[in-house]
């Protein structure tokens, strides 16, 4: 069974779950030992990571949907909405809900996505090759090559953030907290009910987004990324999947300014998505590690 633990040297009793605290400087790592059987925590897995949902969502009709951000551009109103909702409450804050997952022994590094190079460069270009099939058949007519790079780094900024939120830290944390039930039911139970927070979550934003049909087919999208996920494990693809499905939807609504020209804080924002994202992983991998323990 993987389980995390700290980098160092470290002694386990069979049977048994770490739960790890990262040592500072050249102390080695202590670690505090859990029964497997151990009752999951509810506040951890279930309260916080909807809670910040909540705080997501309140920040992405602050800063984007109650301005109309989408329908009329605003680069540094979009920078600023990118930096608040998509970066700082969508990737950094998820990341240190993980790092306490981590510690504490329920969800490990495969479980939420982060792989290593090897596994997740072949994962994002087998994901690309059929994006870019799904792109060709439900693009709007007359949207160019030009056109859709445009989209796809516009939408960015959200997908890296719904699948950190929704699938990285709520989809896995649902999945922890389940954990003494069947994997079949836990990932199934996980499909529904991330497909729906990601689809209600674009409520938020500008329209055509917030229309109920528009909700509903992203729900839709949304069971799909979450089956991806859940099958797939890497988040960088699931990225990649969430973007490119949202793309023909957003193409239909977004300010024509976004996708007829080089917007420099089009492509900054989703510059500084990405970075976040592998940053964390850095962190993360460098703090972290999946080790088996026999059961």
């Amino acid at each position: 069974m993987p389980v995390q633990a700290p980098r160092g040297r470290n002694v386990l009793r069979r049977g048994e779950i770490p739960e790890m605290i990262p040592a500072g400087g050249a102390d080695l790592s202590i670690l505090r030992v859990s029964q497997a059987g151990s009752r999951p925590s509810v506040i951890r897995l279930l309260i916080i990571p909807f809670f910040l949902f909540i705080v997501w969502s309140l920040e992405t009709y602050l800063l984007e949907g109650s301005a109309d951000l989408f329908v009329h551009f605003q680069p540094l109103l979009f920078l600023l909405y990118t930096v608040f909702a998509n970066i700082v409450v969508g990737i950094f804050i998820p990341v240190m809900c993980l790092g306490s997952a981590f510690r504490s022994g329920p969800v490990n590094m495969f479980q939420a996505g982060f792989r290593s190079l090897r596994r997740t460069v072949p994962a994002c270009a087998l994901t690309a090759l059929f994006a870019s099939l799904y792109l060709v058949m439900f693009t709007p007519p007359g949207a160019d090559g030009f056109v859709l790079v445009n989209a796809i780094a516009f939408v960015i900024p959200v997908a890296v953030a719904g699948v950190m939120i929704c699938w990285v830290l709520i989809g896995t944390h649902l999945q922890a907290y389940m954990r003494n039930g069947s994997a079949a039911v836990s990932i199934s139970f996980g499909v529904v009910v991330t497909a729906v927070l990601f689809g209600i979550s674009f409520a938020a934003h500008s329209p055509p987004l917030n229309r109920p049909d528009v909700i509903v087919l992203l729900c839709v999208i949304g069971a799909g990324a979450a089956l991806f996920f859940f099958a797939v494990r890497d988040v960088y693809a699931s990225v990649i999947c969430v973007a490119c499905a949202t793309v023909p939807i957003v193409l239909e609504g977004i300010d024509p300014v976004v996708t007829g020209a080089f917007m420099p804080s089009v492509y900054g924002a989703a510059a500084l998505s990405l970075a976040s994202l592998v940053g964390s992983h850095l962190y993360l991998s460098r703090n972290f590690r999946t080790i088996r323990v026999p059961v």
